[in-house]
């Protein structure tokens, strides 16, 4: 009989490509929105049914929960109320009888200087200690971050991002996370376990632009953008000055001090080697 699965935040980049994996695998994936008007769309990349609610209104989450037995939570990014919204899904949990919650966090959550990462460990805490059989899978930097900014890139012949060209991060592709976040929620022998995925080389920014010159054939050079441009730049898209100031902080950390991360845990989870940047670059690069 197939795995029924709720997975909350379905319809950001994440929720969708953990969808998209849960339903190649057979199970039956029940997506958790907040608009109806994305029904459709979560359908089209697998979603069994789909239920309307609002992470800050429990009654909404206990109904989303009937006829699932797992849960996958992926939280809203940087939402200073994580912890809150999480105890949610794990409060209607209990009630609904889940037999697995499954909790999208980050890698190094102990890096309590930037508050997303604080606030992630304190909801694996309160997960750890609720009672209710659980796995907690800790993510890298996306190698997805190269998305958005393709065309520029390719246009300015410039990869830039908020730190130094030289600071080196483990990046991971979404597709190997979703994967192994899939394997994990599916798969026995998972339960009770903390499993840190990220990419198998330690890149820096002039590291990753050298690729992206050699799989495209155009030079492209590594730079830096200040915090200043990354503040409006946010500001002009929307973002609220506590996400402005969280993206503050977990860049100048990042600037300071990299993320760098073991890939074995994720090699195990695959039983392969997980892909490469050069790899996501040719594949972004056929696409485009």
């Amino acid at each position: 009989m197939a795995m029924s699965v709720l997975v909350t935040g379905s319809h950001g980049r994440t929720g969708k490509t953990v969808v998209k994996a849960l339903a190649e695998r057979g199970s039956n994936v029940r997506a958790f929105i907040r608009d109806p008007a994305q029904e459709s769309e979560m359908k089209a990349i697998g979603a069994s049914s789909i239920a309307v609610g609002d992470m800050d209104e429990p009654n909404t989450i206990l109904v989303a929960l009937e006829g699932c037995d797992t849960i996958v939570h992926i939280g809203p990014p940087m939402h200073p109320d994580e912890k809150a919204m999480t105890c949610h899904f794990v409060d209607a949990a209990k009630i609904a009888g889940v037999s697995r919650f499954i909790y999208y966090s980050v890698m190094h959550p102990l890096r309590r200087e930037v508050r997303h990462h604080r606030l992630k460990l304190d909801t694996e805490e309160m997960l750890i200690e609720s009672g209710l059989p659980y796995s907690i899978v800790q993510p890298m930097r996306y190698m997805q971050h190269l998305e958005p900014i393709w065309s520029k890139v390719m246009a300015d012949g410039v990869h830039a991002m908020p730190f130094n060209t030289q600071v080196k991060f483990n990046v991971v592709d979404l597709l190997d996370l979703a994967e192994a976040t899939a394997r994990i929620t599916l798969g026995e022998g998972w339960l009770y376990g903390t499993y840190e995925f990220a990419g198998p080389e330690a890149l820096s920014q002039s590291d990753m632009a050298e690729i992206i010159s050699k799989v495209t054939g155009k030079n492209i050079e590594a730079a830096h953008f200040s915090i200043e441009a990354l503040q409006n730049k946010a500001r002009a898209n929307g973002a609220s000055e506590d996400r402005v100031d969280q993206m503050t902080i977990m860049n100048q950390h990042y600037n300071s001090f990299g993320f760098l991360g073991n890939s074995r845990i994720l090699e195990r989870v695959l039983e392969r080697t997980p892909g490469t940047f050069e790899n996501y670059v040719r594949r972004l690069y056929t696409q485009s």
